[in-house]
C-alpha cells in the first residue's frame, strides 16, 4: 500500500514540476492556474492522509511550512564576496585591461544584468534542496530554507544531481514590478506602511519567520553561479546555459563577449531598455568567462579581481517641492503626494511623487518649499528619498496632517496600530469615483468609454452614487454631461447593458472588496458558487482555500457582513447582474465533438493565449498535449510554428489555424 501511495505522490510531483517549468521558466503554460492549483491540492490531500510518506522535494513546501522561531546563522562553504563597482565606462574598461594584463592575452567575458535584490545561496544534496542561506556579511548568513522553498522559480529537486553529494547555486531574489505594486496596494488597503522599493521588500520578505506569508508574496529568483563537482564546463556562460536546461531560472539577457569585442554598445543598450523590464536592475556584472583564469587573476580581501559591477547612472534628480496634495483612494486611504518642479527621470518627465503616508513626511521632515532628491526606476512611482536641509532658507512650511477629508470635508481617522488615515465617509466623491473606475475597468466589468472625465462629471452632478447606480442611468441624465453626443450616449448605455452578462467572478472583483483580486475572486466563485453561499462562509472556510489565508478571509467576511455591502449587492441583483456561477447541464464525454482527438498547439496565437485555447479545446473533449507524434490528430499552428509544424507535415497530420478555433468558439457560444 505504501509503495502505491508513494507512486501517486511521485506522479503528482512530476506533473506539478513539469507545469512549473512551463509557466515560470518557459512562459508557455499548458494548463490554467486553477488546474495547476488542483494538482497541488490533490498532492496536499494525499500528504495529509499519509504524512509519513511526504517526499523531500514535494511542492507543498512552496506554500509555507509554519513559523520559525528564528533564522540561525550558517557559514558559507565559499565566501559570498561582494563586487567592486565601476561607475563609468572608463572604469569598466580599466577592469578589462587589468584582467587581461594578468593572463597576458585578450579574454572572453560573460555579461549579466545586475538584479537589484537579495543574494542567496541554495545547497542541493543528492539533487534535493536542503539549505538556503542569505549572503549576510559574505562569510556568514541567515538560514532561510523554508522561505526559499516558496520561490516557484527554483526546482526543489534536480534529477541530474541525484548521485552528487553537494551542489550549490547562487542567485538574486527579487520582486517583479507588478507584484511589488500589488503588495503595496494591499498594504495600503490594510492601513500598513508601503515598502520603499522592491529590493528592500524582497530582502525583508526572505527574513520573515512565517513561510506561509512569504509564499503569498510571490518572490522570484535569477541564478548567476553554480559551484560543485557537476560543473561541466570551464566557461561560466556555458554553465549558466546548462543550469537553464536543468530547470533553473537564468536571466535571458545574459551575453558572452568574445575576446576583443567592444563592451560599450551592450552597456548602452541595457541602460536604455532596462526601464522596459519587469524587474529592477541597477547595472551589469562583467565576469571573466574562463573559470580556469579566476585563480590566476585572483582576489582582494573584499572583491574578486575577475568580476566587476558596472553601475548605471543613478535615476535621481534635485528639485523643489511646490505643494503637498492629498489623494483619496477607493478604500478612503489618504495618501500625500509631493508636487515639484518638473525633472527628467528614467526617460520620462515627472512632477509628482508619492510620499506614501504621513509618518513618512514626519520622519523625513519634508516641508513645502524644500529642495529634495527624487528617484524613479522604470514604472515604479517616483519617490522623495532625501531632503537637502542645507538648502533651507527659513521660508519652508511644515505640512499639517489633515483632520478632515480634502474632498468631502468628513472626519478622518487612524485605526489603532496602523499608519494609514482614512476618510470615514463611504459616500465621499473621491472614493465613489475610484470605485466606479475600478468596477468599469477592463478586468472587471469592462465597460468601454467610461473614462475618468465622465466618471468625475457623473459623481459631481449626482448622477451616480455607487457602482449599482450605473445601471439606473438613462439618456436624459447623460445629456447633462459636458461635451457628449448621441452616439457616445448610445454606446455607453449599450456597454452598461452588456456588462450585466459578465460572470459573477468579475462582479465580485469589480466591487472592490479589499484584498479580493482577480484570481482570488475566481477561486471564491469556484468554491462557493454564488453570492448567497459566499455570505454564509466563515473565516475558517475561506482561509482553507489554497493560497488565501486568514487576512484575506477576514477582509472578505467582514465586508460582506457590512450593511452597505449587502445593500450594494442587492441593488446589483435587482439590476440583473450575475451573482452566481453559470450552471451548465452536464455533458457526457462521448457527446463532446472533439472527444478522442489529440491536439497540439504551437507558435504564437494572435487572438488567444495558449491557456485559453487549450481550455476551449479541452471543454470540447480534446486531449491537448505538448509534443507532436504519430498519435496526434490535429496541430493548431500560429505564427513562427517552427519544428512542430515541420514534423506534423512529415507525418501527414491535419494542420489548422486560429480561424478553425474561432469556428468552434462560435459553435459553442452561438
Amino acid at each position: 500500500m505504501s509503495s502505491e501511495i508513494v507512486q501517486q505522490m511521485r506522479a503528482l510531483i512530476d506533473q506539478i514540476e513539469y507545469h512549473r517549468k512551463r509557466y515560470y521558466l518557459m512562459d508557455d503554460p499548458e494548463i490554467s492556474d486553477f488546474e495547476y492549483d488542483q494538482l497541488e491540492k490533490q498532492l496536499q490531500q494525499l500528504e495529509q492522509k499519509h504524512p509519513e510518506q511526504v517526499q523531500p522535494d514535494s511542492p507543498s513546501f512552496r506554500v509555507g511550512s509554519g513559523i520559525a522561531e528564528n533564522h540561525p546563522t550558517v557559514a558559507h562553504a565559499q565566501p559570498m564576496l561582494s563586487l567592486e563597482n565601476a561607475y563609468s565606462l572608463a572604469e569598466a574598461q580599466h577592469f578589462l585591461k587589468k584582467a587581461e594584463e594578468a593572463v597576458g592575452f585578450p579574454l572572453a567575458y560573460c555579461v549579466e544584468l545586475k538584479i537589484d535584490g537579495l543574494s542567496l545561496s541554495v545547497v542541493y544534496e543528492y539533487g534535493v534542496m536542503v539549505r538556503a542561506v542569505t549572503r549576510g556579511d559574505g562569510q556568514v548568513g541567515e538560514e532561510v530554507t523554508r522561505n526559499a522553498k516558496t520561490i516557484r522559480d527554483l526546482p526543489l529537486k534536480v534529477a541530474d544531481w541525484s548521485a552528487i553529494p553537494h551542489m550549490e547555486v547562487r542567485g538574486e531574489v527579487y520582486f517583479d514590478r507588478q507584484t511589488f505594486l500589488k503588495i503595496n496596494q494591499q498594504r495600503l488597503e490594510l492601513g500598513l506602511p508601503e515598502f520603499a522599493n522592491p529590493r528592500n521588500s524582497a530582502s525583508g520578505s526572505m527574513r520573515l519567520l512565517d513561510s506561509a506569508e512569504v509564499a503569498k508574496r510571490g518572490l522570484r529568483m535569477f541564478v548567476y553561479q553554480v559551484i560543485g563537482p557537476a560543473v561541466g564546463s570551464d566557461s561560466h556562460y556555458a554553465n549558466l546555459q546548462a543550469l537553464k536546461q536543468l530547470g533553473f531560472p537564468i536571466n535571458p539577457h545574459t551575453q558572452l563577449l568574445e575576446p576583443g569585442q567592444d563592451l560599450e554598445p551592450l552597456l548602452n543598450q541595457w541602460e536604455t531598455f532596462r526601464h522596459q523590464l519587469d524587474y529592477e536592475t541597477d547595472g551589469a556584472v562583467i565576469k571573466v568567462d574562463a573559470l580556469a583564469y579566476h585563480a590566476e587573476i585572483g582576489w582582494t580581501s573584499k572583491f574578486p579581481k575577475w568580476a566587476i559591477a558596472f553601475k548605471f547612472p543613478a535615476e535621481q534628480a534635485t528639485t523643489q517641492i511646490l505643494n503637498i496634495s492629498i489623494q483619496v483612494g477607493r478604500t478612503g486611504v489618504l495618501t500625500p503626494v509631493a508636487e515639484f518642479e518638473s525633472v527628467q527621470l528614467a526617460g520620462t518627465t515627472v512632477s509628482r511623487a508619492t510620499l506614501h503616508n504621513f509618518e513618512e513626511i514626519q520622519k523625513k521632515d519634508i516641508r513645502i518649499g524644500d529642495w529634495v532628491f527624487v528617484e524613479k526606476g522604470g514604472e515604479i512611482i517616483p519617490k522623495v528619498i532625501k531632503v537637502l536641509t542645507q538648502k533651507r532658507s527659513g521660508a519652508e512650511q511644515p505640512f499639517e496632517i489633515p483632520k478632515t477629508c480634502p474632498r468631502c470635508g468628513s472626519a478622518v481617522e487612524r485605526e489603532e496600530g496602523l499608519v494609514a488615515i482614512r476618510c470615514v465617509n463611504l459616500a465621499c466623491p473621491a472614493q465613489v469615483e475610484r470605485k466606479i473606475r475600478h468596477f468599469a475597468s477592463r478586468n472587471a466589468m469592462d465597460i468601454q468609454g467610461l473614462g475618468q472625465e465622465w466618471v468625475q462629471q457623473m459623481v459631481s452632478k449626482g448622477l451616480v452614487r455607487d457602482v449599482a447606480s450605473l445601471y439606473q442611468l438613462n439618456k436624459d441624465q447623460l445629456w447633462q454631461l459636458d461635451r457628449v453626443g448621441e452616439r457616445w450616449i448610445a454606446n455607453l448605455l449599450g456597454e452598461i447593458e452588456k456588462s450585466k452578462q459578465q460572470p459573477f467572478a468579475r462582479v465580485l472583483f469589480g466591487v472592490g472588496i479589499p484584498m479580493i483580486g482577480e484570481k482570488v475572486a475566481d477561486q471564491l466563485v469556484e468554491v462557493f458558487g454564488s453570492y448567497d453561499r459566499l455570505c454564509q462562509a466563515t473565516v475558517a472556510e475561506v482561509a482553507a482555500i489554497h493560497g488565501l489565508g486568514e487576512k484575506v478571509a477576514e477582509s472578505l467576511v467582514h465586508h460582506l457582513a457590512m450593511p452597505e455591502t449587502k445593500a450594494l449587492f442587492e441593488a446589483l441583483r435587482t439590476a440583473g447582474l450575475q451573482l452566481e456561477a453559470e450552471q451548465r447541464e452536464p455533458v457526457s464525454a462521448e457527446d463532446l465533438p472533439l472527444t478522442g482527438k489529440t491536439i497540439v498547439i504551437t507558435g504564437t496565437l494572435s487572438q488567444w493565449s495558449r491557456t485559453d485555447a487549450a481550455k476551449l479545446l479541452k471543454s470540447l473533449g480534446a486531449n491537448v498535449t505538448d509534443s507532436v507524434s504519430k498519435n496526434t490528430h490535429i496541430l493548431l499552428a500560429g505564427e513562427k510554428a517552427g519544428s512542430k509544424l515541420a514534423k506534423a507535415q512529415s507525418l501527414g497530420i491535419e494542420i489548422v489555424g486560429e480561424d478553425w478555433l474561432a469556428l468552434w468558439q462560435n459553435r459553442k457560444n452561438p
